[in-house]
């Protein structure tokens, strides 16, 4: 084994001001608002801590979104195979739902505007 020297100590640093800079920053996306798409325009916007059940019209008939406990699911949608319904609840600012012959997009967005993570930027 060898002795710890100056380049082990720079590379320790590199990684704590990295940690220390990128973590908090990960952290500011709690959940805030839920946002309702249909065809690229936003037609319902709730706060992600009310625990409501909302009726959206899609493209095939009307699709029932159920926020509850800080989760958002979509209760029921007139679609063939019901996968929107399938794929359960989410909770986190990155995570969609989508009903795909809706055209219906279901996002939670962060509390504050302009701290959305872009994973490519990032």
């Amino acid at each position: 084994m060898r002795a710890f020297g100056i380049v082990d100590a720079v590379i320790i640093i590199a990684l704590i001001f990295c940690a220390v800079y990128t973590i908090p920053g990960t952290m500011e996306g709690q959940p805030g608002r839920v946002l309702v798409h249909r065809q690229n325009t936003v037609v319902a916007e709730y706060q992600v801590d009310n625990d409501i059940t909302f009726t959206v019209n899609g493209k095939r008939g009307p699709v029932d979104i159920e926020i509850k406990n800080g989760a958002v699911r979509i209760v029921h949608a007139d679609c063939p195979r019901s996968v929107c319904k399938l794929s359960g609840g989410i909770n986190s600012p990155q995570a969609q739902l989508v009903c795909a012959p809706n055209n219906i997009l279901v996002q939670i967005r962060p509390a504050g505007r302009g701290k959305d993570v872009d994973g490519v930027a990032y």
